[in-house]
């Protein structure tokens, strides 16, 4: 009997998603390599797959190494067909690119922040939206620290900029006329690496950043974990210490307050030196004490990274974010802290990586939820 014609559109909606997804997951495929990882019929994978390259979306790429018979041809995404644009919302500055359906960055422009106002911030995203936008643009991703209602595309707390229940979705889609998703810093940044960097070789990990402010990414079989309410990762504000200083988010003795840059600033500041540059080089010359900041710094990662490491059972810790760039000073330490303080069979098969995308990765990433809602498989009835 044949379906209804809604349900044949949704089915043939599945399909074509499933086909999309399989080529975005692995790269060039043949068709038959399609089929095989998709389960659809010859026939339907002939038509979807016509349609597909006549619609731009996917091209053919060369053909497969010769196995004794004839070479097939591969297909793959074509990353011509549009782009997304990625935004990150920095205290200072605002950083945009515009990426390819294959994660690649085509161009880029930063836009300095003198008033941090939710209004100047929507007014930087527009401007910046106007200079990225010479191709087809299929929508805009923004990451923004702090805690983010994903589904309403509300900024519902971020101590860094002091915005509370700030609405930036809606306000933006509408000015410019463009989708728009809103996200965590830290999760668009792990769905950059589980993408492209070096999530690709996990199904769950945890990605840190550290910096300004330290966050958590969490990534289940392969799917951003953002809890009940988009609030998941906030790695920065446990309690390390409840009789510590007062952190900027007004609780006392939070991981930030012990390892982020602001602990620096004020190593820095009590040893006399300018800035974190200057007790960066400090350290890499010899000076003990400084060294002695970033080792400190390190063991306090680590016992965050460690309860995170008991609490998830993660395959991988993936680190990244600004400060990144003096890990030779503190991750000996979070490493040994980790290790000696995690449960012996978890330490034993646990990673510790660097992020592979570096700062990219969060314009990456927030381009990434654009696409991925793009691709997204249509919920209800099965393909067939």
């Amino acid at each position: 009997m044949a379906l209804p014609k809604g349900d044949q559109e949704l089915v043939k909606e599945q399909n074509r998603a499933l086909v999309i997804n399989a080529i975005r997951r692995e790269g060039s495929l043949s068709r038959t390599e399609i089929a095989e990882r998709t389960g659809l019929a010859p026939s339907a994978l002939t038509r979807l797959s016509r349609d597909l390259l006549d619609e731009g979306i996917l091209v053919e790429t060369g053909k497969s190494d010769s196995s004794g018979g004839r070479r097939a041809i591969l297909v793959s995404l074509n990353p011509d067909y549009a782009v997304t644009i990625g935004i990150k919302v920095e205290s200072t500055r605002l950083i945009a690119a515009s990426v390819d359906l294959l994660g690649a960055i085509r161009d880029r422009h930063t836009l300095p922040l003198t008033d941090t106002t939710p209004e100047a911030v929507i007014d930087g995203v527009a401007e910046l939206t106007a200079a990225l936008s010479g191709e087809r643009v299929l929508g805009i991703g923004i990451a923004i620290s702090g805690f983010v209602d994903p589904m309403s595309g509300t900024e519902v707390y971020t101590p860094i900029l002091g915005w509370r229940n700030v609405p930036l979705r809606d306000p933006i889609s509408s000015r410019l006329n463009l989708p728009v998703w809103v996200e965590n810093d830290v999760n668009a940044l792990s769905l950059a690496e589980r993408w492209y960097g070096a999530g690709r070789a996990f199904r769950h990990f945890v990605c840190v950043t550290v910096g300004e402010g330290i966050g958590a990414g969490v990534v289940i079989h392969g799917d951003v974990y953002r809890g009940a309410f988009g609030g998941a990762g906030e790695l920065g504000h446990i309690t390390i210490n409840p009789d510590g200083p007062v952190c900027r988010c007004q609780e006392r003795g939070c991981l930030e307050v012990y390892a982020s840059d602001r602990f620096l600033i004020e190593e820095a500041g009590r040893m006399g030196l300018q800035d974190i540059s200057e007790l960066v080089r400090s350290a890499r010359e010899g000076n003990a004490d400084a060294a002695a900041v970033f080792a400190k710094m390190g063991a306090y990662l680590g016992s965050g990274a460690k309860n995170l490491v008991n609490l998830l059972n993660p395959e991988a810790l993936i680190l990244g974010g600004e400060r990144m760039d003096a890990s030779d000073l503190f991750m000996p330490a979070l490493e040994e802290e980790v290790c000696r303080h995690s449960f012996p069979s978890e330490a034993e098969q646990l990673r510790i990586v660097p992020a592979e995308l570096g700062s990219d990765g969060f314009l990456i990433g927030s381009a990434t939820l654009v696409t991925a809602d793009f691709f997204r498989v249509p919920a209800g009835g099965v393909p067939v």
